[in-house]
């Protein structure tokens, strides 16, 4: 599938019932199957593993440890040792949070998956925010029936705060990244960008909506949107598996190209990626949720700096850990376990790991190293 800026097809809808204009931007060259969406390359990870060395070692802290039962409803299993014990929600959260709308080059970790962005050209997104518990019914239910489901700490910044934000990025619909509860906080004419189909998923009154394909692109204000594949899947109820698409962001403001990965397995995606719209200056990338036959569709440490090297990034930051535990690792395992990556593979590439509510200028980081 090559990357063309024209023609994309493009159309404008409007949803019944609703006053908002929901913009269509479709790829005519991606490949469709019997399938709604499917990845476009194949993941390195197929069966439970182990799928590398470090799969086999125990990270943990002998009083980090407390063993568990796992209960017959819980869609996921916990293994042996409980996976947030010893583990204070508190010491992962910035002690100086600022917010400052006259930030640029800046990024703001505000946890698990979101982002605050805020470039050179003064354009600020987010990504992924949910502030708040899952939405709705389904986020009740999982709730009820796991503890990986419900939050460890609040969120540290909250929408309200954000409101010289003028665009949020979802990847996809999964609860944990996309919250109607949360968008709905966000100031008017907040412009929201999409997959394709997830409008669907989305209760969102607050401005417009822009639904994208793989390799398309759009304009807000003065910073290039281009929406990107991942290996990944969607959902948001029991019938809808990838009814919709999912991906992964790239934000270019003329000066620096700031990607975010959403949740994604490894695989060649990550090269196609680079030699379609070259290499990145700063990845915001996941380490999550990696165990077994879930390597498919998330990144270890060591997939991460993989893709970061084939992205040709810059500066690498990890998210994900922290705000839930929804794979079958302890909260303290992936930065330790990254933390060992990096001495085992030595990339290319400065790794920052952030605090929730921590900021990263990386326009004088990037700066310092051209010097």
């Amino acid at each position: 599938m090559k990357l063309k800026t024209l023609p994309h097809i493009i159309s404008l809808m409007l949803l019944t019932g609703c006053s908002s204009q929901i913009e269509r931007i479709e790829n005519p060259e991606r490949k469709t199957s019997t399938a709604p969406y499917e990845n476009l390359f194949p993941s390195h990870f197929i069966g439970n593993g182990p799928h590398h060395i470090n799969d086999d070692l125990d990270l943990l802290k002998p009083e980090e440890k407390m063993v568990v039962e796992r209960t017959f409803l819980d869609p996921v299993p916990s293994h042996k040792y409980s996976k947030s014990y010893g583990y204070n929600f508190a010491d992962l959260v910035y002690s100086d949070i600022k917010i400052d709308e006259h930030k640029q080059g800046e990024i703001t970790w505000l946890g698990h998956a979101s982002f605050l962005i805020q470039q050179m050209n003064n354009d600020a997104f987010v990504t992924d925010p949910v502030f708040h518990e899952f939405d709705g019914f389904l986020g009740w239910l999982g709730q009820s029936m796991s503890t990986s489901f419900v939050r460890l700490g609040e969120a540290p910044v909250k929408a309200r705060e954000l409101d010289f934000v003028s665009g949020v990025l979802i990847s996809h619909d999964h609860f944990d990244h996309l919250s109607n509860t949360t968008l709905n906080e966000f100031s008017e004419r907040t412009h929201l960008y999409l997959p394709l189909d997830s409008s669907s998923d989305v209760d969102y009154s607050v401005g417009p909506t822009t639904e994208m394909d793989w390799y398309t692109q759009t304009q807000h204000s003065k910073t290039q949107v281009h929406f990107l594949p991942s290996n990944h899947n969607s959902s948001r109820g029991i019938f809808d598996t990838d009814d919709s698409l999912w991906g992964s962001w790239m934000l270019d403001d003329g000066e620096y190209k700031v990607y975010f990965a959403g949740d994604t397995g490894y695989s060649d995606v990550f090269k196609d990626i680079r030699a379609k719209v070259g290499p990145m200056d700063v990845c915001l990338m996941p380490i999550v949720a990696y165990h077994e036959g879930k390597r498919r569709v998330h990144m270890s440490p060591e997939d991460a700096i993989q893709a970061a090297e084939d992205l040709g990034c810059k500066v690498f930051v990890p998210w994900g850990y922290g705000t839930w535990t929804l794979g079958c690792e302890h909260v303290h395992e992936p930065l330790r376990r990254l933390d060992l990556a990096i001495k085992q593979s030595t990339p290319n590439f400065t790794v920052k790991t952030l605090k929730m509510g921590e900021s990263l200028n990386y326009h004088k980081l990037l700066s310092s190293t051209k010097s």
